[in-house]
């Protein structure tokens, strides 16, 4: 995983990254539906996410409020998810206490596996939040790798126990 701090020279506001790349034993039409099959069920996996509202499904588009808490804070954000078919989508997220742009993209390896390519870019909103986020960058990039770490699990054991008709 990495990550890294810098001020954004435009808006002259502190920004961090992650990025993180993972191979997923699944094929990538799989990995795409499975990770963009979003719905409030999504809280199950892991512990920030406290409730996810779907406000609008299209082909392309999804629309939809997370509450998320972490840290003691409660957080709630709305996100716009943009689907490219068959190999990426973008998250975009709009709260209170930050904005964040996280992107995925997905390879289709020969072994049949997928490789995923994950980048997320935080700006912190406030002047309280922006000052203490150097200090929960570690704990929040922590989460962000957990979080992939079960996603990633969970996809490859549905991806393992699926039913393949012929």
């Amino acid at each position: 995983m990495a990550s890294w701090t810098y001020s954004d020279k435009e808006t002259n506001l502190t920004v961090f990254e992650i990025s993180i790349t993972k191979s997923i034993k699944a094929d990538r039409s799989f990995v795409f539906d499975w990770w963009t099959d979003l719905s409030p069920d999504d809280c199950k996996l892991v512990k920030p996410l406290k409730n996810r509202t779907i406000l609008s499904r299209s082909q392309n588009r999804i629309l939809l409020r997370d509450e998320e808490r972490m840290y003691f804070k409660k957080m709630v954000f709305d996100v716009e998810v943009t689907l490219h078919r068959p190999d990426s989508w973008i998250a975009e997220y709009h709260g209170a206490s930050a904005n964040a742009k996280s992107e995925y993209v997905l390879k289709a390896e020969a072994d049949k596996t997928t490789t995923l390519f994950y980048n997320s870019r935080i700006q912190p909103k406030g002047v309280l939040t922006r000052l203490f986020s150097p200090l929960v960058q570690p704990f929040i990039k922590r989460i962000f790798a957990s979080e992939m770490e079960i996603f990633i699990n969970t996809l490859e054991r549905d991806f393992a126990s699926r039913k393949v008709i012929e």
